[in-house]
């Protein structure tokens, strides 16, 4: 009897994601089940072959084609890089627990899991991503490359739909080069100590939209770096962390601008910050961030609601030469606006500005 229960489940979910992916149409989507491929939930054994295999039997697919992790049992997967392009669309459908490595050697990769150059992809489930950060954090000064734990590169058209991240070694979620990418009841969690455990993160990408998600972390909910435009963000909570974050700019010359930013109906608690725009001190360059919408907001225990950073040096050693947030016409600007923000038991400062430069206003 529980064992139909969950099989029903498990259809149930898959036909909504398919029905809300807008993916069902004429002709019912294969199924590729992982353990067909060889995978094995004993925790121990590598499955990166495994769901690797499956990937390259669906990518080759026209029409639907699901890839199916099943309940039950460790997944162990060492690294796994799923790239396009496919000939049809591909949902990802994990439902089981996920486990990364721990080993040191694991700690200088570049990633986890990974997808590149992938149309019109589904990530979906009510399964669990380990990444073993716990391994790693200990160590996180002396090494410069830690594995995120999901990770898209030029993926457009794609969802994300109720995937929970737990203790990733460095970011949990990031978005590089992707378009139109929907990420609807994601959670992260690790502890408020963990060392750059950026809930979301985002670079270089166009109309993302996240929905009623949690980010309950130890660095940013969400940071939104250079040449990301439209970004919206609604009903998510945030905390413990450092808040929302745009950027930090000005690193390196010839930045694109970060542009049309809307956070809207989210509730950030127990938080260094609330949200927060950072320009680099040190050989910092011109850059842009301009059409900043911050509305609707709750925060509970924030210390510092709004920072407005033009001077950040987090490790020390700037010189003392002030940056800009500047517009086109290089008159230092950050253009925004904010409004209906509610704030109790955090500073008495509902705002602070550092470094701001004569005609800079938000």
């Amino acid at each position: 009897m529980m064992a139909w229960r969950s099989d029903l489940q498990a259809f149930c979910m898959l036909m909504f994601f398919l029905v809300s992916a807008g993916s069902v149409a004429s002709g019912k989507p294969a199924v590729l089940n992982v353990k067909d491929y060889g995978a094995v939930t004993d925790g121990q054994t590598d499955n990166s072959r495994a769901f690797s295999e499956a990937w390259e039997a669906a990518c080759k697919q026209k029409g639907r084609t699901v890839i199916n992790v099943p309940k039950g049992g460790k997944y162990y997967v060492r690294q796994a890089s799923f790239e396009g392009p496919c000939k049809g669309s591909v949902v990802f459908m994990i439902r089981g627990d996920v486990y990364a490595p721990t080993d040191k050697a694991s700690h200088k990769l570049p990633y986890w899991i990974k997808f590149r150059y992938v149309d019109n992809l589904v990530i979906a489930g009510d399964g669990n991503l380990y990444g073993g950060g716990r391994s790693a954090w200990p160590y996180k000064s002396q090494m410069q490359v830690v594995p995120h734990s999901l990770r898209l590169e030029f993926v457009n058209h794609a969802r994300i739909d109720r995937i929970r991240s737990i203790d990733s070694k460095d970011k949990h979620i990031s978005i590089y080069g992707c378009k139109d990418v929907r990420m609807n009841r994601i959670r992260t969690t690790a502890p408020h100590d963990s060392p750059n455990t950026d809930g979301l993160h985002i670079a270089m990408s166009k109309r993302i939209r996240v929905t009623d998600s949690k980010f309950d972390t130890g660095d940013d909910c969400v940071a939104v770096f250079s040449g990301s435009h439209d970004i919206t963000i609604t009903g998510c909570s945030c905390g413990p962390g450092h808040g929302f974050s745009i950027g930090s700019m000005g690193r390196s010359p010839n930045e694109d601008p970060i542009t049309k930013i809307n956070i809207q109906n989210c509730t950030i608690s127990h938080t260094d910050n609330g949200f927060r725009i950072k320009t680099w001190a040190a050989s910092s360059y011109p850059t842009l961030a301009s059409g900043i919408t911050v509305e609707g907001i709750r925060m509970d225990n924030v210390r510092n609601p709004i920072i407005i950073d033009q001077n950040y040096c987090p490790h020390g050693g700037c010189d003392d030469r002030v940056c800009w947030v500047t517009s086109s016409d290089k008159k230092p600007e950050a253009k925004g606006h904010m409004g209906d923000i509610k704030h109790g038991n955090g500073s008495d400062t509902a705002m602070q500005q550092q470094e701001t430069m004569p005609g800079s206003s938000a």
